[in-house]
């Protein structure tokens, strides 16, 4: 960086705003003015591969599944819901079979009843 903008005497190591000016400094000298950080670039970590893009589908019988699984764990429909961060109603009409949940509340209900109703389709 060289020696200081302000006194000379020692080396500069980093950056200040001293009267509206950036000046390098030492760190006796920094204390003259506002700080600079300076943000260092970060270099990206490389090219991931692409992803394979997949084909997921919810199984027909979900909502047989899901009852048996729900009835058995003995929970109710309200802690169901809040533990998976949905409404009670409609993780009701999804167990009982009224409405096909997406893949990501599928997901949600794989993971809180420990079952498995969402399959990887080939194509």
């Amino acid at each position: 960086m060289g020696d200081c903008e302000v006194c000379g005497l020692r080396p500069a190591s980093r950056h200040a705003i001293i009267e509206g000016v950036k000046l390098a400094v030492c760190n006796d000298c920094a204390g003259l003015g506002k700080v600079v950080v300076e943000k260092v670039a970060v270099k990206p970590a490389g090219r991931q591969p692409p992803r394979k893009p997949v084909n997921e589908d919810i199984v027909d019988d979900y909502a047989e599944i899901l009852q048996k699984k729900f009835n058995a764990s003995g929970m109710k429909y309200e802690d169901l819901a809040r533990s998976i961060n949905e409404h009670e109603s409609f993780v009701r009409r999804v167990i009982r079979g009224e409405t096909l949940p997406t893949i990501a509340l599928a997901r949600k209900l794989e993971r809180a009843l420990g079952v498995k109703i969402v399959v990887e389709e080939d194509e």
